[in-house]
């Protein structure tokens, strides 16, 4: 674990250590981003790419950590590991690794992390390229039940109570569109093949969601896959499909109706569907990538969609007609590209900001409401996935964990100015 402070001032850059952190005030009343500390999980690659988790409360702050195998480093049973970082200083507190020979860049999933069982302690559930889905203590991070998969898993598992029966299931789906719905104490609900579903190979890379998106009282899980959105209620049975690929999913209220919408986006597209049906509502065409990952309604006046570009644009899009609402430009050049924002309150004035981070190692805090960039923050190492916004000092505002493709994770704190 390293340990820095830097301070960011409006218009100024500062240059220590290799990291350069700017606080821009742009249209907005400008802020900070402090450093609070680096973990010490390095690896000897820039391609680390699977989120941060983080528990309910904050406490629990776990890193999956992966190494390549065509690197000039060792493989060893640690290379590929979950790591548990303290959160008032990121310093260890254990790891847990998995066989040499399963050891590459997707080893690990990012993991979900709750009290699965009711028993008091939190579990840490993610999919590995074991072929399998594992969950661990909290605690110790002994393993304490496995289950296997087709393949090995991208997006991070999901849990819920969806299903009659009391109790916290868990479901995850595999790189090859199977997915797994399991109880707590490892028992198989059900499994669905998406490649029988839409009749052809389909990718899978993001967690399923579960929500009510039909409104008919009951939860479903939702799927994106590379061929299209698959809608699978609590029985395991599919209710619909929709054939518009989809690498990343967000469910969202956005209208009238009771139906929520299923929000989908990738190359070339971010569309609307109708939760009941999976008719697209609007569809908004983009050239190359686009990520997205949080909705928010940050003056009141309706849900907007949050889009990251792979021309290095944050946008803001209204939700109910897939109008431009405001955009920004938050990097420029080759390593522009921006994966999923997130939004958070990370000033605890119970408003959210939009969290950003590109390719080429910047994080930038927006005004939710106006796309205002209010501070940045900059290590010359490349980021390739969304940060995880979490309170993990008990302050009331959430500070942002950054996964660097490095293997490290970044801990910072926004101040007002």
């Amino acid at each position: 674990m390293r340990r820095r402070t830097v301070i960011a001032l409006v218009g100024i850059a500062v240059l220590a250590g290799g990291l350069v952190v700017v606080g821009v005030g742009g249209f907005a009343a400008g802020g900070s981003l402090t450093e609070m500390w680096i973990s010490d999980t390095p690896r000897d690659n820039q391609v680390n790419h699977h989120a941060i988790g983080v528990g309910p409360d904050g406490e629990v702050i776990v890193i999956p950590v992966s190494e390549v195998p065509y690197s000039d480093v060792p493989i060893t049973n640690m290379s590929c590991s979950l790591v548990r970082v303290r959160p008032d200083d990121g310093s260890t507190m254990w790891r847990n690794g998995m066989p040499a020979d399963d050891c590459f860049t997707h080893a690990l999933t990012q993991p979900a992390i709750e009290d699965i069982d009711d028993d008091g302690s939190k579990e840490v559930v993610g999919s590995t390229t074991e072929e399998a889905l594992v969950v661990h203590e909290a605690t110790t991070g002994r393993e304490v039940q496995r289950l296997p998969l087709v393949s090995y898993g991208y997006g991070r598992p999901t849990l819920a109570d969806f299903r009659p029966t009391a109790g916290t299931e868990i479901v995850t789906s595999d790189i090859t569109g199977h997915v797994l719905a399991a109880t707590a104490t490892g028992g198989e609900r059900w499994r669905v093949s998406l490649n029988e579903t839409f009749g052809g190979r389909v990718s899978t890379y993001d967690a399923p969601t579960v929500a009510d998106v039909d409104a008919d009282d009951a939860s479903e899980v939702v799927v994106g896959t590379s061929e299209g959105v698959a809608v699978i209620a609590a029985n395991g049975s599919v209710a619909f499909t929709s054939p518009v690929s989809a690498d990343d999913i967000v469910v969202a209220q956005a209208d009238s109706d009771p139906a929520e919408e299923i929000f989908v986006a990738a190359s070339g597209h971010v569309t609307a569907l109708d939760g009941a049906t999976g008719s697209r509502e609007w569809e908004r065409s983009f050239s190359g990538m686009n990520r997205i990952r949080r909705t928010a309604n940050p003056d009141g006046n309706g849900v907007t969609l949050y889009v990251g570009r792979v021309t290095g644009e944050a946008i803001a899009l209204d939700a109910q007609t897939g109008d431009t609402e405001w955009k920004t430009t938050v990097a420029t050049g080759e390593d522009a590209t921006l994966p999923p924002p997130v939004v958070a309150d990370v000033n605890g004035d119970e408003s959210m900001e939009v969290i950003t981070v590109t390719n080429s190692g910047r994080v930038a805090v927006l005004n939710a409401g106006s796309g205002a960039e209010l501070a940045r923050y900059e290590r010359a190492v490349p980021i390739w996935t969304f940060p995880t916004p979490a309170d993990i000092d008990d302050d009331g505002s959430a500070e942002i964990l950054v996964r660097y493709g490095d293997g490290r994770v970044v801990a910072l704190d926004y101040a007002s100015n």
